[in-house]
C-alpha cells in the first residue's frame, strides 16, 4: 500500500483494511484517501474559516478518534453543503461540485464510519448512518434528427465505407453502446 504519510494513523488503518481485507483496487483506495482527506480538512476548520480558505494547506496528521467522535450529523450536512455550493471543481469555473461527486465523497465518509463502528467498534455512534445520498439526475440520451442522420450517413467515405456505414446504422437504429458494438 502506498504510504500516506500526511494522514492520521486511523485513516491509514482504514485504507489498509480496504486494501488488504476488502481487496479493493489502488484506484479505489486513492479515491477514499482523497475524499476523506478533504472531509477531515473541512471538519478541522469549518468553524473558523471563510469557505474560500484553501483546504490543501491544512494538515490532518493530528486527527484522532476523539476528534472524529465530535463530528455530528450537522457537520456532515455542512460538509455536503460546502461541496454543493462552495467547493471549486477542476472542470468548472462555477462553485460547487455535481451530485455524483458529492455522492462518492459521502460514500467514502459512510464507509469510514462503518469501519469505525461496525468493523473495529472504535465508535458507538455513526452520524452518517441515516444520511441520504444526493439525488443524481439522469439525463436523457441525445439523439440526431432525421436530417442530421441522413447527412451523417451520406458523409461516409473511404476504404472502410461499408463497415463504417453499417456501424453508424447500428448506432442510429438500435441505440447500442460503443462497448456493445465492439
Amino acid at each position: 500500500m502506498e504510504r500516506y504519510t500526511d494522514c492520521p494513523q486511523i485513516l491509514r488503518e482504514f485504507l489498509s483494511y480496504h486494501e488488504t481485507i476488502k481487496g479493493q483496487s489502488q484506484k479505489t483506495i486513492q479515491e477514499y484517501y482523497l475524499d476523506l482527506r478533504i472531509f477531515l480538512r473541512f471538519m478541522l476548520v469549518k468553524n473558523e474559516m471563510p469557505y474560500t480558505t484553501p483546504l490543501e494547506d491544512i494538515s490532518i496528521r493530528n486527527v484522532d478518534l476523539d476528534f472524529i467522535k465530535t463530528i455530528t450529523i450537522t457537520d456532515i450536512f455542512d460538509f455536503l453543503s460546502y461541496l454543493a455550493n462552495d467547493r471549486q471543481s477542476a472542470e468548472s469555473i462555477n462553485p460547487g461540485i455535481g451530485s455524483a461527486a458529492r455522492a462518492r465523497k459521502l460514500s467514502a465518509v459512510k464507509s469510514f464510519y462503518k469501519y469505525l463502528t461496525v468493523r473495529t467498534k472504535q465508535l458507538t455512534e455513526n452520524p452518517v448512518k441515516d444520511v441520504e445520498y444526493p439525488k443524481i439526475r439522469k439525463s436523457l440520451p441525445k439523439y440526431l434528427t432525421l436530417e442530421e442522420s441522413k447527412r451523417l450517413l451520406s458523409s461516409v467515405q473511404g476504404p472502410n465505407a461499408k463497415r463504417d456505414y453499417a456501424i453508424l446504422m447500428l448506432f442510429l437504429n438500435c441505440g447500442i453502446r460503443r462497448s456493445e458494438l465492439v
